[in-house]
Parts: C-alpha cells; sequence; structure tokens
C-alpha cells in the first residue's frame, strides 16, 4: 500500500522541516517538498508533526499468566494509541520467559497481531531467580533482543560478571534492575520527610545507586554492553553522567512518572496505590536531576515501564497495592506536556529519546528516522490538541495511571507501522 503524507514538519533527532513522505511496501520512499505522486492513501499532515515511530525498551505486556490485566493484543492497541511501533516486554511473566520455546512464542504471536513489532526480553537467570544462567545462546537464537531479571537485581556479583560475559558471545545487551534488596528492606515509598511524618516503611535512594555504581564496574572490567532501567534518583543520575565520560558502551532510560512526579505526589493523593511504583517516586532535587539528565544526554531514553495492574489490586491499602501504572499511551504527552512546553527539552531530543537512541542501543536496524530507506514506522502528532486521560480512552485492559483525569497536549493522530495504518484518531 502506498501511503502519502502531505505538508508534514518531519521531526527527527538531528533536524527538523518540512516535507511530504511518500511510503510504499512498508518502506519510505521519498522525503521532499511536493511530491507528485498518487498514492493508496493521502494523509493532510498540514499543521502536524511526524516522528519516527516510537521504541520502547521496557514494557510489561503480562502475557503469558496475567492475561486479565493485558495482553499482547490490548498491549500492542495501547502501544500504537501511544504512538509506538516496537516494544520489548519484560520477561516476568508466569511462566518466565527464560527460553527459547517462550521467546519464539511471543515473536510469533506478535506478527498474527501484526499491529507493532514485539521484541522478548530473556530473562538472565532460569525464573528470574538469581541462581542459574538461562541459555542465553539458544534465547538469542529464537530472537531474543536483550536480558533482565527485571524486578530482581542479580545479587551475586560473580554471577553478574559471567552473565555480563556470556551476553557479549551473542551480542546480547543485558538491561538492569538496580535494587539492593538489602537496603530497600521492602520499603513502600521514598526515604524522605513525608516517609518520616507518616512512618511508613521506605527506600533510601541508596538502594539504587549502589547497584548502579556496581553494575558499571562489573561492566567495564569485562567490556560488556550495559543498560540501566528505569533510573529515578539524583545520585544515580550523577554516578551514570561520570561514567559515560570513560565508558561508552553504558546506555540508561527513565520513565515518565520520574520528570514529572515526586513522593510529594503521593501524599497529596492520599497514597492511593495508583501511586504506587518501584523504584519509588524520589524528591523534588530527583525529578530535577533526571530532567538535567535528560537534557545533557546522561540519560539515553524515555522508556514507559507500562507495568498493568487491576483495579480491585490497585485500590488496596498503599502498602498492599502493586508497584507499577501503565504508561505506553500517556508517555509521548507527558514529555511534551512536562518536558518540551516547559523548555526543558525540544522536539528533536523527543525523537532521540523515543526513538533514535533506543533502535541504536537494541541494535534495530532501519529504523529511528524519518528518511528515504528506512522502515515506515512513523508517527503523526498534532502538538497543539489535548486530551484528558480517561478510562475510556484507554486501549489497555488496565487503567492504573497516576496520571488519571490529567489535562495533556499533543495527540497522536496516525501511527503507522511497517507502512500500514495501524491507529488513527481523527
Amino acid at each position: 500500500m502506498k501511503i502519502l503524507i502531505k505538508g508534514a514538519t518531519v521531526v527527527n533527532s538531528d533536524d527538523i522541516f518540512e516535507a511530504d513522505v511518500l511510503t510504499n511496501n512498508g518502506k519510505i520512499i521519498k522525503v521532499e517538498k511536493n511530491i507528485p505522486d498518487k498514492a493508496d492513501k493521502e494523509i493532510d499532515a498540514r499543521g502536524k508533526h511526524i516522528f519516527p515511530g516510537f521504541v520502547d525498551i521496557h514494557t510489561h505486556l503480562r502475557t503469558p499468566g496475567r492475561e486479565d490485566e493485558e495482553d499482547l493484543v490490548s498491549g500492542s492497541k495501547a502501544a500504537v494509541h501511544g504512538g509506538f511501533t516496537a516494544v520489548c516486554c519484560m520477561p516476568n511473566t508466569t511462566p518466565c520467559i527464560d527460553n527459547e520455546g517462550l521467546v519464539r512464542w511471543v515473536i510469533e504471536e506478535s506478527k498474527k497481531i501484526g499491529l507493532i513489532d514485539i521484541y522478548p526480553v530473556g530473562a538472565i537467570t532460569k525464573n528470574r531467580k538469581g541462581k542459574e544462567l538461562s541459555e542465553f545462546g539458544a534465547m538469542a537464537k529464537a530472537g531474543c533482543i536483550a536480558l533482565s531479571d527485571d524486578g530482581n537485581s542479580i545479587e551475586n556479583s560473580s554471577l553478574l560478571r559471567r552473565a555480563l560475559e556470556y551476553a557479549k558471545m551473542f551480542n546480547l545487551l543485558i538491561i538492569s534492575h538496580c535494587e539492593d534488596k538489602s537496603l530497600s528492606a521492602g520499603g513502600f515509598i521514598r526515604e524522605s520527610f513525608i516517609s518520616s511524618k507518616y512512618g511508613i516503611r521506605s527506600v533510601s535512594d541508596i538502594s539504587e545507586s549502589t547497584i548502579v555504581y556496581r553494575d558499571i564496574a562489573l561492566a567495564k572490567y569485562v567490556d560488556a554492553r550495559l543498560h540501566l532501567a528505569h533510573i529515578s534518583s539524583k545520585k544515580s543520575a550523577e554516578i551514570i553522567s561520570e561514567a559515560k565520560k570513560t565508558f561508552s558502551k553504558l546506555s540508561c532510560e527513565t520513565a515518565p512518572h520520574y520528570f514529572t512526579l515526586t513522593v510529594e505526589d503521593i501524599e497529596k493523593n492520599k497514597f492511593h496505590g495508583n501511586f504506587r511504583v518501584n523504584p519509588p517516586l524520589g524528591e523534588k532535587h530527583d525529578l530535577e536531576a533526571i530532567r538535567k539528565a535528560l537534557k545533557n544526554g546522561a540519560i539515553d531514553c524515555i522508556a514507559t515501564d507500562h507495568a498493568p495492574h487491576s483495579a480491585a489490586e490497585k485500590e488496596l491499602p498503599f502498602e498492599q497495592a502493586p508497584s507499577g501504572f501503565i504508561g505506553l499511551e500517556t508517555a509521548f504527552s507527558l514529555a511534551y506536556t512536562h518536558l518540551v512546553k516547559n523548555g526543558i527539552l525540544d522536539l528533536k531530543t523527543i525523537a532521540e529519546k523515543l526513538s533514535s537512541n533506543p533502535v541504536t542501543i537494541l541494535g534495530l536496524n532501519e529504523r529511528g528516522r524519518i528518511e528515504e530507506g528506512f522502515l515506515a514506522d512513523i508517527t503523526i502528532v498534532d502538538l497543539e490538541k489535548e486530551w484528558i486521560v480517561e478510562p475510556k480512552k484507554l486501549l489497555s485492559k488496565s487503567n492504573n495511571t497516576p496520571f488519571m483525569g490529567k489535562k495533556l497536549k499533543g495527540t497522536v493522530e496516525y501511527t503507522i507501522h511497517r507502512g500500514r495504518i495501524v491507529y488513527k484518531n481523527v
């Protein structure tokens, strides 16, 4: 199918310009002004901006095992609603994605659905127990794109060293969940004045930063690629910024809630379970440090850490509610509303954090740019249009978001995946 997008403002990570975009057979074949070609479908994009399709390096699709919270179909629909054309699904499922059979099954099912590309992240250790390494080679052969025990840090430093060395053999990225559980000690909220005020068991920011430091040291020692998940604290951002001066194989991400919310928002919202997340929301100085690290490049990606949970679970008392928020459908709008509109980042940097950097880190070829010869993965947005986050507007099976009822700027009008329109809101 040939699609002609007329009059758009194209946003790449290194340039913004006016152009038409013509796609055919899943590829971008022309990017220039006033393309005269006829097409099967023409989209009037005057006044709109088009980005390379967003790529989420950190998504929980709950399949297999908790299809009541999310499945591959609903997760794919949520992704395209948010402008994402590819996501990496984490392995903390039941059963755990720690073998080639499940890796292959996820890929085959995602192809049947056909809305986005879903890339499985395999578990570093069998059943994420931190005891015995999974079969990296078999999972890599099946199509696994990276490895993580997300939700758990690898406590045994010797085992992590072996994992980093083993992953190098298959060019697999290790994605590290940085949490020293002997320091977090089952806490529910960031150690702060508010945790003391209410006597809530807390989590110190050093539970994250000490593992950040250790994992960087090990990766640098064995010269292996390392990606740090959901960075939330000023201490961690400072360690990463310093490490990047001498270690080029290091990358990291943060999630929208760490540059939009603080521990004070938990108190303001009466400790509702929708505000519980791991790592916990930080203090104001953490939020400011995360924004600064996004601006100066210390943090490479904005990932959603999309984590669906049932309403019944999130209605439990704060200490009993599971951690995590949905995020695929709000990530771009939150970044635009809180970072671009506030003058912290520009549009090119948003394209970098949501598309080109994840593509580079994951080694996904032919993605991440609006350019001739690249895959026709395209997100068309109206930056002036506002929307309110409401259950009826969300396509995820779950509604657990702390942003419910919030008015955000920037709506996704079209998502095009491999030359097919997979979502439209016009």
